[in-house]
């Protein structure tokens, strides 16, 4: 193969696919949020001099109806100068400046900011939804021993049809009816491998379980988990590729264990780093039985507690269909979604604030970039959801009270409307100078975890 120096061409070339990734999902997050402090500011007559992709010196730039569009070469954000906008500015009493303008004008243009980067996670969703996005199909794997799935007779490979004579299309609207339905017997209709129909009656007991961030949370369980155990994905360089394990690959078992689901893989083989393990693989209808060492790693979870895990390399998934809706089906999911993430990011922010969560978890430009690469690898689809996911935590991230963001001035604007006049221009400089040394700060801490990521 041709050698680009030390580089491959193939390896030059996927780089380039991510960072071409990671620099166009950059830029919609960025071009969304100040179009939003762009169109709020011209509607209600606010002047705006500059609207630029990027900081630094500009690639290039054009005038048009007074305001000059710039591309930058530093493209790790952007702005929207508005006329009278800054501290102490010759022209903030003028006619069309940011400061000359009623109290709730300029709090609606530092909220249209955070509220485009939601609207566009809105619909971004609402496409995806409309296309049709991967969804596990709810077939169960394990079946675990004294649950009440167990006593009713439910079976691996039982699929399920509906629930209550709701009809069940996804694994996740399985889930969401047995969460909410403790103590309450519901009515099963299972197809079973054999191709019968089967009525099966579950009474859900309700446990407590640990969720993302750590905390308890009461819900319904019958003791099932998803059949999950198709290879979709295998890491280069890993155990998993070094032993020769394929895509399209299905895991059958570890040694005497056998694989229906994440939960077995991990009891079999995460949890039993640097042992030699003997999987069993199903290709192309041959049975095949290879060697596999799970490498040794250090990882932290939630609340920043170190752990060796057996690291193997690859995605599982069970088998695929697609959740899709119509017109209005797909705003109201679209929607739906944007809620739970909403929620999610808030409370991982609320916690890292209050320390709950560590602060290594913290993540920069460099992380951004990998995701956006390992994302670019699966798809399209997977691709587009991470932005819509950024553009939420963006959106929430500028409503934080720090000076200099969003957050800050809506902070200002709301005391000056409760006072009934302005802070001093000498109290928001200094809040400003205080806010840009923490954002600063903020900045350099998580090149630092990426960083420390990389080399350990």
């Amino acid at each position: 193969m041709f050698e680009l120096s030390i580089f491959s061409l193939d390896a030059v070339l996927n780089f380039g696919l991510k960072m071409l990734a990671f620099l166009g999902g950059l830029a919609a997050l960025i071009f969304v949020h100040e179009l939003g402090h762009f169109l709020v500011a011209r509607k209600v007559g606010v002047v705006v001099e500059k609207f630029s992709l990027g900081f630094g010196p500009k690639i290039l730039s054009f005038t048009r109806g007074g305001t000059e569009y710039l591309l930058s070469w530093v493209p790790l954000g952007g702005y929207v100068k508005m006329k009278g906008e800054e501290v102490g500015e010759e022209s903030a009493d003028e006619k069309g400046s940011f400061s000359a303008a009623p109290v709730l004008d300029r709090l609606a243009i530092a909220f249209a900011g955070p509220l485009f980067n939601i609207l566009f996670a809105i619909a971004i969703y609402y496409c995806v939804y409309l296309v049709g996005v991967p969804a596990l199909s709810p077939i169960v794997g394990t079946v675990k021993d004294e649950s009440p799935a167990l006593a009713a007779g439910l079976q691996t490979g039982d699929r399920i049809l509906a629930i209550d004579n709701e009809k069940i299309l996804y694994w996740e609207q399985l889930q969401k009816i047995v969460h909410v339905s403790p103590g309450h017997s519901l009515d099963f209709q299972v197809e079973r491998s054999s191709g019968s129909i089967a009525h099966v009656s579950i009474t859900p007991i309700s446990e407590q379980i640990t969720d993302l961030f750590g905390d308890k949370e009461d819900v319904g369980l019958i003791g099932i988990t998803p059949l999950v155990r198709n290879i979709v994905y295998v890491k280069e360089g890993t155990p998993a590729d070094r032993a020769g394990i394929q895509e399209g690959d299905v895991l059958l078992g570890v040694d005497s264990t056998t694989i229906f689901g994440w939960g077995d893989l991990k009891k079999a083989a995460i949890d039993k780093p640097g042992q030699a393990l003997a999987f069993r693989i199903l290709r192309d209808g041959t049975e095949i039985v290879t060697a596999l060492t799970p490498e040794a790693k250090i990882v932290k979870d939630i609340e920043g507690k170190s752990t060796e895990v057996g690291l193997l390399g690859i995605g599982m998934a069970g088998e695929m269909t697609k959740e899709k809706y119509g017109i209005f089906g797909a705003l109201k999911r679209a929607c739906e979604e944007t809620n739970r993430l909403i929620y999610l990011i808030a409370v991982s922010i609320k916690k890292m604030i209050t320390g709950s969560i560590s602060a290594d978890s913290i993540g920069g430009p460099i992380l951004i970039f990998q995701i956006y690469g390992e994302q670019a690898e699966q798809g399209f689809s997977e691709l587009i959801r991470l932005t819509a996911l950024l553009s939420i935590n963006l959106g929430l991230l500028n409503l934080l009270p720090i000076p200099v963001l969003d957050g800050g001035h809506i902070f200002f604007f709301l005391i000056e409307l409760l006072k009934g006049k302005p802070i001093s221009e000498r109290n928001r400089e200094r809040a400003q100078q205080v806010g840009l040394f923490m954002l600063l700060s903020l900045m350099v801490f998580a090149f630092y975890n990426d960083i420390m990521r990389i080399i350990t």
